[in-house]
């Protein structure tokens, strides 16, 4: 049975092979995108044991995305392929100062038409970490009751719940789901909160107070502050810790922070400190986003262990 299990949509991404406006009609290339899917494969690699819980459409686009978590070495026993919705696409476009514009076209996809019927209790009840985003729940009626029924059934195993609000601006519209996010924190274990997160769903992004009431607000055994290039800070309830940045030189950001929950769960998952956690979540962050796309630069658990004793491989 897996240690872990993420739940959410997985697209397929087309990224330009320019840094050019996709006005000027780039050529495309082709991979897959998904925050969920994203940290299974990150942990996956660091040699834990993963599965993955999605539906995608019943089309080469789809057989597409299994094909490449699969590939990966994650379970995807669960993930069910839906004959009446498409996969999930979104075409991300890098210009030359690293901004990132991302367009969405998955307004009913088949992972949008996942329900609670969609979760494996079994493994979950033998898991040590559930996995979920903010983006899950927005994505339709039927998938908020799914992130629900989900944190529910964790809780009544004592499995772990790892939670990411990963707020999508494009997916909320006209829509406030600030309340339905910090109903879904105060059910969490361990929260990973981006600052601008931090300030947009609770007011503020002051780490004392912030910290103290969402340490006290419930299920809740770390709250992790992410501050991008600047670092994070972990609350564990009775002091904050800093977690220093690692160097790397950045050629696309996209998918260092899901890099960096994967790194601090390894962390959890073997016992370690959250200080510790906090620096292989910095090391796996900090690999991630020396290399173009949202897997690609993810890091094996030899290349960890490299980094943590500061050594370097040789290659002949």
């Amino acid at each position: 049975m897996p240690q872990f299990i993420s739940i959410g949509e997985t697209m397929v991404s087309f990224v330009p092979t320019e840094q050019l406006s996709l006005s000027y009609g780039p050529s495309l290339r082709m991979r897959i995108a998904g925050a969920e899917s994203n940290t299974a494969i990150a942990l996956q690699r660091l040699g834990v044991s993963t599965a993955f819980v999605s539906r995608v459409g019943d089309d080469t686009l789809g057989q597409y995305v299994l094909r490449m978590i699969r590939a990966e070495g994650v379970d995807t026993s669960d993930v069910c392929v839906d004959r009446e919705n498409p996969t999930g696409l979104m075409i991300k476009e890098i210009h030359a100062n690293q901004e990132t514009r991302v367009y969405y076209y998955r307004n009913g996809s088949a992972a949008a038409h996942m329900t609670k019927c969609d979760i494996p209790e079994q493994k979950l009840a033998e898991a040590d970490i559930l996995h979920l985003t903010g983006i899950t729940p927005v994505l339709s009626e039927s998938c908020k009751e799914l992130t629900y029924a989900t944190m529910e059934q964790a809780m009544k195993h004592k499995t772990g719940i790892s939670f990411d609000p990963n707020i999508r601006r494009k997916l909320w519209k006209q829509e406030d789901y600030r309340p339905l996010m910090q109903d879904l924190i105060r059910k969490t274990t361990y929260l990973f909160l981006g600052m601008e997160e931090a300030e947009y769903i609770y007011g503020t992004s002051d780490i004392n107070t912030l910290g103290d009431k969402l340490y006290h607000s419930g299920n809740m055994k770390c709250v992790v502050f992410k501050d991008g290039s600047r670092g994070a800070w972990c609350y564990d309830g009775d002091r904050i810790l800093q977690i220093l940045p690692e160097n790397a030189i950045c050629v696309d950001p996209i998918g260092a922070g899901d890099a960096f929950n994967a790194g601090f769960l390894y962390g959890i998952l073997h016992n370690y400190s959250y200080s510790e956690s906090g620096k292989i979540g910095a090391i796996c962050g900090a690999r991630a986003i020396e290399t173009s796309g949202d897997i690609e630069g993810l890091i094996y658990e030899e290349e960890l262990l490299e980094s943590q004793n500061n050594v370097s491989p040789i290659c002949r």
